[in-house]
């Protein structure tokens, strides 16, 4: 957050299993989402569909679990599209 915050060409992910929060005591995705928002913003956040544990890529409970994070913070619905697909799409557009 520290980096992204001084550097605007850097974006963050949410790629994960979720699991992180087991070793944060205190943390919520709740809180990390809107943490990330005051940071770098909606237009610099990307939902990230893989994960390193098992079973690997899409995991429709991690994205869920996400989705409902993002609207427990109080993430726009605009906002959440641009997280949630817009901004892959307009960074990786063909």
């Amino acid at each position: 957050m520290m980096a992204a915050d001084a550097c605007p060409n850097i974006y963050i992910d949410t790629s994960s299993s979720n699991n992180w929060i087991r070793y944060a005591p205190g943390w919520t995705m709740t809180g990390v989402f809107g943490t990330a928002m005051s940071v770098v913003g909606a237009s610099r956040l990307l939902f990230g569909t893989d994960s390193s544990f098992f079973p690997r890529g899409w995991q429709r409970a991690v994205y869920e679990a996400q989705r409902a994070a993002a609207t427990e913070a109080g993430i726009s619905e605009s906002d959440q599209a641009l997280i949630f697909g817009g901004n892959f799409d307009r960074l990786f557009a063909s």
